[in-house]
């Protein structure tokens, strides 16, 4: 059941029942007693990398006994798009199962868009390009196509035995084209289609009717099914209507052959011929192009193979198309010399560069980096933040940057009911506070929000030298200044508001109790107040989904996962960038305030009093928040070296003015 809805089958036959009341049963055994080995046999800093769909549910069972592991998973088949694993009855427990590793690996960028899309939709988790965020870790999601040995295949080359087969081939079709194939006789190899489509060119060029002829090798299969029968019969009607006492234009053999027949009948070839209906990779692809060193025979291969979307340098076909596979036939084989060697080589540049071992190679030391810096980040042993610590470098640091963020972090839920119980505000005091740090000297102080402009204003704008930052990372205010400045640099182009609105108000009438607020650049839907909290998600999932398909591929704006709502805005703008853009101001304006420059220089923190004395470079930043939304500015923050940071912008300078004086004695 698992195969053909991987390879867009659904499961409406008896077998499936059968699956359903005992199959999966089995199918749990079995990974449970491979994630009992593989348990058993761990010793600290193992790797474990579990392949294909056979152990999907081991990634999960195994992280449940050995939390700190190191997992990867890849997917040798296609992974089908979520309106098709959704039929799946045990869809949930499939998915839930891969996500216990820290890397999940595809063949191709589409079958790591239909899995991070049918996260998104059935199990309602934040996904990005990059992989999927859960609630206490991330799961990271690449893209490795597989390749082939190319020297151990070169080896096998130098067999006698193939050299003897290639002779015997070439004696036996003396004066024939050959079209040579080899696929499992299985409806997703596309082998019936394949037959239409030679029919289809004999009937179109007579010119190659006894002139070309088409070997099929059908490999054993261990399910049995009509597509044999279904095959043969266009096989006997081509031979039936194109046959003579001396020639057959279809070979026709049901069963397997030796390896070095295989590697002689791929060296002899004039075209490869492979119309996969859904294919994970074919590395049969591969093993042509390596065999097609001395004649560079041009390769026609289905868009649906996995391999497509590397060997750009074949002749793709649509192998649902009789006519396109048929003219495509016929363009190789009238291809021009010229034309093959350039096809040729760059289609062997790719097979002997992303090999087998190049593909091993590069997902386990992506699995090393990804596991790395998830145990970093989401460690459950992270320690709580040491006041003393903090304080001490806080007494001793010479100019400080405090970025805060406002809701859940200065003015947490909880502490505003006890403030109220003791006849105070919440609010005053966490006022009185921010007051008391923008006033020292030594301090720069941002708030970090996503509210509002005018809502940031009416709360702090009577501190003075506080710097704000509004919806996000989309505006900020200059410490000590009135003017709001626009981050986004979007301009009046902002036709995608309309867009997602519209998608906002299909969502809002379909789930009761949300609601959509209007921000300057975001818009925010939220369903908080939803009826039913978990249809909410489960809608909030779905829209995420249709903005990033619909809009965010037209626009420059993202969807982004809140707590309990979805906001929209531009891609490239956050809590970081606006971090960043601080960050960059202040250690720009102490640079040129040591070089007597201050005037020149454009401050986040400028105002009439504070050119009196130049600022120093920053050596003390503290960053506080409370949500996934702070995460982005946790990490920039952390990557700040602040000394090293200030060596080399000085160096920088230094080499800018030297070439500055240089042009003016020059001038003169």
């Amino acid at each position: 059941v698992l195969w053909p809805i991987f390879h867009y089958v659904l499961p409406d036959n008896l077998r499936s029942k059968g699956y359903e009341d005992g199959s999966w049963k089995h199918y749990v055994a079995v990974n449970k007693a491979f994630a009992d080995t593989i348990v058993e046999n761990y010793m600290d800093g193992d790797t474990i990398w579990v392949n294909d769909y056979h152990l999907m549910l081991v990634p999960s069972m195994i992280r449940e006994r050995l939390p700190d592991a190191s997992i990867g998973f890849f997917l040798h088949i296609p992974f089908p798009s979520s309106e098709i694993f959704k039929c799946l009855h045990v869809r949930k427990e499939v998915l839930e199962g891969l996500l216990g590793a820290d890397l999940v690996g595809f063949q191709t960028y589409s079958f790591a868009r239909h899995f991070l899309q049918t996260c998104s939709r059935l199990l309602a988790v934040e996904t990005s390009p990059k992989g999927i965020q859960l609630e206490n870790t991330a799961v990271n999601v690449g893209i490795f196509p597989i390749g082939i040995d190319t020297q151990s295949l070169n080896v096998k080359r130098q067999d006698p035995e193939v050299a003897n087969w290639a002779k015997v081939l070439k004696e036996k079709y003396a004066g024939m084209k050959l079209i040579v194939a080899r696929d499992k006789l299985d409806y997703i190899k596309g082998v019936r289609q394949k037959m239409l489509a030679f029919e289809r060119f004999l009937n179109l060029y007579p010119k190659y009717q006894g002139k070309i002829v088409l070997i099929q090798v059908a490999l054993s299969t261990s399910e049995q099914n009509e597509v044999q029968g279904q095959v043969s019969d266009v096989v006997t009607r081509i031979n039936s209507k194109f046959s003579d006492l001396s020639y057959q234009p279809v070979v026709f053999l049901r069963q397997d052959i030796t390896f070095s027949q295989y590697l002689g009948l791929l060296t002899v070839a004039d075209l490869c011929l492979i119309t996969s209906l859904r294919d994970g990779m074919n590395l049969t692809s591969h093993e042509y192009v390596v065999c097609q060193e001395e004649q560079k025979n041009p390769l026609v291969l289905s868009e649906f193979a996995g391999t497509y979307g590397s060997l750009g340098a074949c002749l793709r076909v649509n192998p649902w198309n009789c006519t396109e596979v048929a003219t495509a036939i016929y363009d190789a084989l009238e291809m021009k010399e010229e034309e093959k060697v350039m096809r040729w080589n760059e289609l062997r540049k790719h097979v002997c560069t992303n090999t087998a071992q190049f593909w091993a190679q590069g997902f386990v030391s992506e699995l090393v980096k990804v596991h790395s810096d998830v145990q970093r980040r989401y460690s459950i042993h992270i320690p709580l933040l040491n006041l003393d610590v903090v304080i001490a470098h806080y007494k001793t640091a010479t100019r400080r940057l405090l970025l805060l963020d406002y809701d859940g972090t200065l003015l947490p839920y909880e502490r505003s009911i006890a403030m109220r119980s003791k006849g105070k505000t919440s609010q005053e005091e966490m006022i009185k506070v921010v007051t008391d740090l923008a006033q020292d000297p030594k301090n720069v102080v941002y708030i970090m929000s996503g509210r509002t402009r005018d809502s940031l204003d009416q709360t702090f704008g009577s501190i003075p030298n506080i710097g704000l930052c509004a919806e996000g990372g989309c505006f900020l205010k200059q410490a000590g200044r009135t003017i709001w400045e626009d981050q986004t640099q979007q301009g009046n182009d902002m036709q995608w508001r309309k867009n997602v609105m519209e998608m906002f108000e299909y969502y809002k009438e379909r789930t009761p109790g949300s609601e959509i607020e209007e921000k300057s650049i975001p818009l925010v839907w939220h369903y908080r107040q939803a009826d039913n909290p978990s249809y909410g998600l489960w809608q909030a999932s779905e829209c995420q989904n249709h903005i990033e398909e619909a809009i965010g591929s037209i626009y420059p704006v993202h969807a982004v996962v809140g707590r309990k709502c979805l906001e929209v805005m531009p891609r490239d703008i956050s809590k970081a960038s606006a971090a960043k853009t601080i960050v960059d101001s202040l250690e720009h304006r102490a640079s040129a305030s040591r070089k007597g420059s201050v005037s020149s220089a454009s401050s986040l923190e400028s105002n009439k009093d504070d050119t009196q004395v130049a600022p120093e470079p920053l050596d003390f930043v503290l960053c506080l928040g409370d949500d996934r939304s702070d995460e982005e500015m946790f990490q920039f923050v952390n990557g700040l070296k602040l000394g090293d940071m200030e060596k080399e912008k000085e160096e920088k300078e230094e080499k800018e003015e030297e070439k500055s004086l240089q042009l003016m004695a020059n001038c003169k």
